[in-house]
């Protein structure tokens, strides 16, 4: 366990290939090592930046769930060894987990090492990918960073959901039986008209303000990221309970649990 982290994927290769990244990719794990990471495809989310929603052929894979590092210690450099258990997967409803080693480079990004299958000729190969952590935006009054898990666990109706928002990023999963939903939002600059009275100094003018955006979802479900996000003071407290909706099963509400809330 450590502070929370928002992490950002520079690069993706599969050893001996040429580092590539197609895609848009953030993993925010909490202190708890509770984490989302949703990895969307850059050209088809450009391709679609005017729809109010996503297509599935926009995201390249998402899932969540709870990861466990072992420190170690190399001749050179610091060496860890996580392993993520994808309690939710985008790609299947029995997921295994999935483990690589991470190395500490010079700039402090981290270099993950693993085996994968490659996705031409199905056997399994080497992998890399390049990480580099963002910075934790501080927010309200006291200026405070904090980090916010929900969770929605349903059995009987097959219902299994996360969300995570740390800073200024937020991004969740939810499942209903087969049906996926996945949002991400980012507090960002965000073009307004003034609302001065127009002078010569003003005319012509915008002024810039930050506010939270969904930047990208695809599905039919609700997840509670808006709640979490408009929250501008107090505390929600551990085991507090929002309620979403979907059109997938309309009969009830989805409660979402706050199960790790964390300031610093």
């Amino acid at each position: 366990m450590g502070l929370p982290t928002i992490s950002e994927r520079k690069h993706y290769r599969l050893i001996p290939g040429e580092p590539e990244e197609p895609t848009s990719t953030i993993v925010l794990t909490s202190k708890d090592s509770y984490f989302v990471d949703v990895r969307i495809l850059c050209e088809k989310l450009e391709e679609e930046k005017s729809q109010e929603a996503n297509t599935q052929n926009c995201l390249a894979w998402a899932f969540a769930g709870k990861s466990n590092t072992t420190l170690t210690k190399d001749s050179s450099m610091q060496l860890s060894h996580t392993v993520w258990d994808h309690w939710i997967d985008s790609r299947t409803n029995n997921p295994d987990p999935d483990e690589g080693d991470m190395w500490v480079q010079p700039n402090g990004d981290i270099l993950e090492r693993g085996k994968d299958s490659d996705p031409v000729t199905g056997e399994e190969t080497e992998y890399e990918e390049l990480w580099h952590d963002l910075q934790v935006e501080a927010f309200g009054k006291k200026h405070n960073r904090s980090s916010l898990v929900m969770r929605a666990d349903e059995p009987e109706r097959n219902i299994r959901g996360m969300v995570i928002k740390i800073g200024s990023w937020c991004e969740g999963i939810l499942k209903v039986k087969d049906e996926l939903t996945v949002e991400r939002w980012e507090w960002k600059p965000t073009d307004c008209a003034s609302d001065l009275a127009t002078t010569e100094n003003s005319r012509g003018k915008e002024r810039t303000r930050n506010d939270w955006i969904r930047t990208f979802k695809i599905g039919q479900g609700t997840l509670p990221c808006k709640n979490i996000c408009s929250r501008t003071h107090g505390k929600f407290g551990l085991n507090a309970v929002l309620k979403s909706t979907t059109d997938i099963d309309w009969k009830s509400d989805i409660e979402w649990n706050v199960v790790e809330e964390y300031y610093w």
